[in-house]
């Protein structure tokens, strides 16, 4: 039954994300949206890319902070290789910022 808990709390975070865009008063749209894409990232391969993508561009390690959040949170509900799916995801793309931005040095 836990299995079920984050893809409809994703599913709500992403509804609020679309109905906070829609309403100019609410500036999270776009933060409940990666949110969102976060949650769902190991269950969907469009999110991983567009979750490896956020990785990339942060600078602050904003991504790879929440990352560990989400995995936390899948290994609270008991599903273990979705947490580390996701922790995967997050970390080969970290590394590739890394990297790509010591050899630009």
């Amino acid at each position: 039954m836990k299995k079920f808990i984050i893809p409809a709390i994703a599913f709500l975070i992403f509804v609020a994300g679309l109905i906070s865009l829609m309403l100019p008063f609410i500036p999270l749209g776009w933060l409940l949206i990666a949110l969102a894409s976060l949650l769902m990232a190991p269950y969907f391969k469009f999110m991983r890319k567009f979750i490896g993508w956020l990785a990339r561009k942060d600078t602050t390690g904003f991504v790879e902070k929440a990352g560990e959040k989400a995995s936390d949170l899948y290994k609270w509900a008991g599903n273990r290789k979705r947490a580390e799916e996701l922790e995967d995801i997050i970390k080969d793309n970290s590394q590739d910022s890394k990297s790509s931005n010591t050899d630009a040095d």
